[in-house]
């Protein structure tokens, strides 16, 4: 199964193609929409030089959003799992990587920012919106869930992540606050 074929009927037939494919076999499309994405980050990231040039540093961005959508699927699966629903980690993680696509629509959107016609932030925001929504429709598919449970599992594991954020940086400021005294 190609690339082409894979977007295609995932476009088409959404249910039908999620529900009689193997994880197998999204494979190559799943890592080709990881591949095509994040570089498509990357550049744009370049483009405002956020990040620096090379090869070194475009496979620690890689290797990061890899290591953060393995995170999100899989801690999205157990919530899924351990609230009855059933499906595959393995294919979420790939068909995630499908979602990874829309981030090719920011280097457009770098060139507008460029111009000053967008800020840039704005043009990430927009990205992560359509990777959410997107997310979010094929976790329903997948796993034959509501939106609102979808919506719960995709978010559960930001929440977790942030809230991780606040206690160290409260643990941080406390820390601060007892050294300087």
């Amino acid at each position: 199964m190609n690339f082409i074929s894979v977007v295609s009927e995932l476009i088409d037939k959404p249910q039908d193609f999620i529900s009689r494919t193997k994880a197998g076999r999204l494979g190559g499309a799943g890592f080709l929409g990881y591949g095509l994405g994040i570089f498509s980050l990357f550049v744009f990231l370049r483009l405002f030089s956020v990040v620096p040039p090379g090869i070194y540093s475009f496979a620690n961005v890689f290797l990061f959003v890899l290591a953060v959508n393995f995170f999100l699927a899989g801690s999205m699966h157990l919530f899924l799992q351990m609230t009855g629903a059933e499906g595959d980690a393995l294919k979420l993680f790939l068909l995630f990587g499908l979602t990874e696509l829309f981030w090719v629509v920011l280097i457009p959107l770098g060139f507008l920012a460029k111009l000053d016609y967008l800020p840039p932030a704005l043009d990430c925001i927009l990205c992560l919106a359509f990777i959410l929504v997107a997310r979010i429709a094929l976790a329903r598919r997948l796993y034959s869930i509501s939106r609102g449970k979808a919506f719960l599992a995709l978010s559960l594991p930001y929440a977790v992540v942030i809230a991780g954020f606040f206690m160290a940086f409260m643990y941080f400021m406390v820390y601060l606050v007892w050294l300087v005294k």
